[in-house]
């Protein structure tokens, strides 16, 4: 029979930017960090699982709730559950050693909490594709969307295809203005075409407007390929 028990070491909640002192300077800024993005309350923990099939698990949980983001994007908890935990993922060093598992509770108003647990494997797996976006990205800044075509996948985009994407985003490009940033809203995990990749939502921060941004990005550790690229993603 597998037996689990769980063990809390600690909790404290924290609201908006106060400063608590918790375990590194790094878990710090990583749980203000959340509180930046998402506002609100948020609770964290410090525990371990233990499993007779997979031994000891030591984790890092964050619990969201009274967020305003949070409602707004409430039929999308998977991906809001995502950029919380990877938020907090991003700002440890030596710190992500000593967890196996961050793990993101979401508590809504009017629909029942939302629960998702983030290997480390996970989280460096998406790290590494995050930097597939930053390269796009900066592509995009710097107006060079010709420079796009070595990310995007043979196996879902034909050259016509590349170059029609191209053009639209050229053509869109002129109505934007310059852009100043991107905001990431989170991931979620899907298939197309045949193959897994990762659903990369965000936001463009331009002198116009703010303009959703999607990227969907190969899953497998030694591919970098984009298989789909768009100015437009339905999360609220």
């Amino acid at each position: 029979m597998k037996l689990i028990s769980f063990i809390a070491f600690f909790s404290f909640l924290l609201f908006g930017c106060k400063d608590v002192k918790i375990i590194t300077n790094n878990e710090d800024k990583g749980i203000k960090d959340v509180l930046v993005f998402f506002g609100g309350y948020c609770e964290y923990s410090i525990g371990a699982s233990v499993s007779t099939d997979e031994g000891t698990k030591n984790f890092f949980e964050l619990k969201e709730s009274k967020s305003e983001v949070l409602e707004k994007y409430s039929n999308s908890p998977d991906v809001m559950a995502s950029n919380m935990a990877y938020i907090f993922y991003s700002d440890l060093k030596g710190e992500n050693k000593k967890y196996s598992e961050i793990h993101s509770v979401l508590i809504f108003d009017k629909k029942e909490k939302y629960e998702a647990v983030y290997s480390r494997d996970q989280l460096e797996l998406i790290s590494a594709k995050m930097n597939v976006l930053s390269k796009v990205f900066d592509l995009i800044k710097a107006k060079n969307f010709v420079g796009l075509k070595p990310f995007l996948s043979d196996n879902s985009y034909t050259e016509d295809a590349k170059n029609q994407l191209i053009s639209n985003l050229q053509k869109v490009d002129t109505t934007l203005g310059n852009i100043k940033g991107f905001t990431l809203f989170g991931f979620r995990y899907e298939s197309l075409n045949g193959f897994k990749v990762l659903d990369i939502f965000g936001v463009i921060n331009t002198d116009q407007q703010n303009n959703p941004f999607t990227l969907k990005v190969d899953l497998k550790v030694s591919e970098d390929k984009v298989h789909f690229l768009d100015y437009n993603f339905p999360l609220n």
